[in-house]
């Protein structure tokens, strides 16, 4: 099993809002999807879990399969979960 650290989630998060800043485009996130899906970016998960509660966001899968991919050089295929 992997995990995505809590940096590689704020990561992922932030080229998901096109930004430079993680901390503000987690922080942003957070705002909107937390009461939904759980805070971001504050402790390690499985990988699978953390792209289970991004497809229940308004991101793109292609885009979060993407960010996924480039941060943690997992290969993820929301299509399975």
């Amino acid at each position: 099993m992997y995990y995505i650290s809590y940096r590689d989630q704020m990561l992922v998060i932030e080229k998901l809002y096109n930004s430079t800043d993680s901390v503000t485009s987690t922080k942003k996130f957070n705002e909107k999807y937390a009461n939904k899906l759980g805070k971001m970016g504050v402790g390690q998960m499985a990988i699978s879990d953390f792209a289970r509660k991004m497809r229940q966001t308004h991101f793109s899968e292609v885009y979060i399969e993407r960010y996924i991919k480039d941060v943690t050089k997992q290969d993820i295929d929301l299509d399975t979960f």
